[in-house]
């Protein structure tokens, strides 16, 4: 019984068999079927955050960057006031000024016990 079964696998190894060219129709059909096809993605527009909003409020991102530049600065002679600040302070003056007092209540506030 071997034999037969050897004789038969041994034909059908030496007989060579074109598959037909509706099978490889089919097959090749699939196969295009089941490849990766090309994701499209729409491009993604970032949207403008408050920051931009504030920026275009002041008229752009440098108009903003020069005032809060010109804010610290005031802020940092307001309360340091170097020794230099006062004589150019008094070239710019017609009289002399000792104080002005804008916020009276501020006084109570900064008061040390």
């Amino acid at each position: 019984m071997m034999d037969d079964l050897d004789d038969l696998l041994a034909g059908a190894s030496r007989a060579l068999v074109q598959p037909s060219e509706a099978l490889v129709a089919r097959v090749l059909a699939d196969a295009a079927d089941l490849q990766a096809r090309p994701v499209w993605v729409a491009a993604v527009v970032p949207r403008a955050g408050w920051l931009a909003g504030l920026a275009a409020l002041f008229g752009g991102a440098g108009s903003l960057v020069g005032v809060g530049s010109a804010a610290v600065v005031g802020l940092f002679f307001g309360f340091v006031q170097p020794d230099g600040l006062g004589a150019v302070s008094d070239m710019w003056a017609v009289g002399s000024v000792d104080q002005v007092d804008l916020m009276p209540q501020l006084d109570v506030l900064l008061a040390e016990e």
